[in-house]
């Protein structure tokens, strides 16, 4: 899985805009009271050129039913302002 939006990167003074680029969770470590999660943002879904990468921190839950952690992170990416809007892309072969 993961989320495309567009992105803005500046790169040497200048704006450049992504407008399908691909946010994929790369990493997550952590444990049960907090987990940190690196993010690759490339241009497209092709994965060609990587623009840039980010990383955040949120506290999973761990019931029964709970969601796989990777799936936790999408969902708190997704309530970041800065991925609103954004759009879940599921790669082929696996289910969200």
């Amino acid at each position: 899985m993961a989320l495309q939006i567009s992105t803005s990167v500046e790169v040497y003074g200048t704006q450049l805009m992504f407008v399908n680029s691909y946010h994929q969770i790369d990493l997550i470590n952590g444990n049960k009271e907090g987990l940190s999660m690196t993010v690759s943002v490339y241009d497209n879904h092709l994965k060609g050129n990587l623009i840039e990468q980010r990383s955040y921190s949120f506290v999973p839950s761990v019931a029964i039913d709970a969601l796989n952690f990777i799936a936790q992170g999408y969902i708190y990416l997704k309530a970041q302002p800065e991925y609103a809007g954004a759009v879940d892309i599921i790669e082929e072969g696996i289910t969200a």
